[in-house]
Parts: C-alpha cells; structure tokens; sequence
C-alpha cells in the first residue's frame, strides 16, 4: 500500500516527440507558403495542434497512484481521468498496453495506457497490482493478455 501519491512522469523521448512534429509542422508551412496551396493549410494546422498536445500533455505525470484512488494522463486523451480506488471494476494488461475498467454515473467505462510512455513502468504496475490484489482483485491469465479482477 502506498503511504503518499506516487507520481510517474512520462519517458523523456515522450516529451521530445512534440519537437519533431511542430519541426515537420514548421517544414510544411514554409513549402505550403512557398507553393500557395491554401487548402492544405487544414493538415498543417493539425500537425501544429498535436505538436502542442504533445508537449502540453507532457507538463504533468502520466500517471498517479494514491491511497484515494489512481489518476491517468493518456496523450490520447484530452483530459486526466481520475477513478477511486472502489470504483475500479478491472483491469486488463496485453503487451504493453493497460486498460482500466471503472464504474461512473453514466455506467462502466475505460481509459487505455501505453505504458511504454510510463517511466518506472515496473514500480507502477507492481503498486498497481498490490493495492486491487489486497482488495480482493484476483489474476486470470487468457492467452497474451492477463486480468485483474474481482
């Protein structure tokens, strides 16, 4: 069990990633304003836009386990989904991908995790593991993929 929040910040080659793309963003505009195709204008903007998602995103931790419940920061996501440790139903690992199944007002829902974004990947699914399996979670293993629930 974790005493205080546990935080785990995203690799250091996720938070570069934006510089990349705002450097292919900077690339098209110059050619798209050297040839004068205003429509292409539309895509480039989108480059621009995931590049500062990219690097917006990487501002705070991917992820956070505390003694209240569990916060992820996908980059696919637009906002941080933070879910109390009773309102987890499950969750489903299969490579390198994590999926979280809770319980909302609305009705059950997910959020999925890269966790090679994750840096200290080991410690969180091991804090992971420790705080649903002392809450009666118990491991099936089907095939590749491996579940954790009640």
């Amino acid at each position: 069990m974790c005493v205080s929040s546990q935080v785990f910040p995203f690799r250091p080659w996720v938070r570069r990633a934006w510089l990349s793309i705002v450097l292919v963003s900077a690339a098209a505009s110059l050619t798209i304003t050297w040839i004068g195709e205003r429509a292409v204008w539309v895509y480039v903007a989108t480059l621009w836009i995931g590049g500062l998602k990219v690097w917006l995103g990487t501002l705070r931790p991917v992820a956070e386990i505390s003694e209240e419940g569990l916060v992820l920061r996908p980059l696919h996501n637009l906002r941080a989904r933070s879910i109390v440790w009773p309102a987890v139903r499950g969750t489903e690992q299969s490579g390198d991908r994590l999926i979280v199944y809770y319980d909302t007002a609305r009705g059950m829902r997910f959020v999925a995790l890269n966790l090679n974004l994750v840096k200290g990947r080991r410690e969180f699914l091991a804090l992971l593991d420790a705080r649903l399996r002392a809450a009666g979670f118990e491991e099936r293993v089907v095939d590749r993929s491996r579940y954790l629930s009640r």
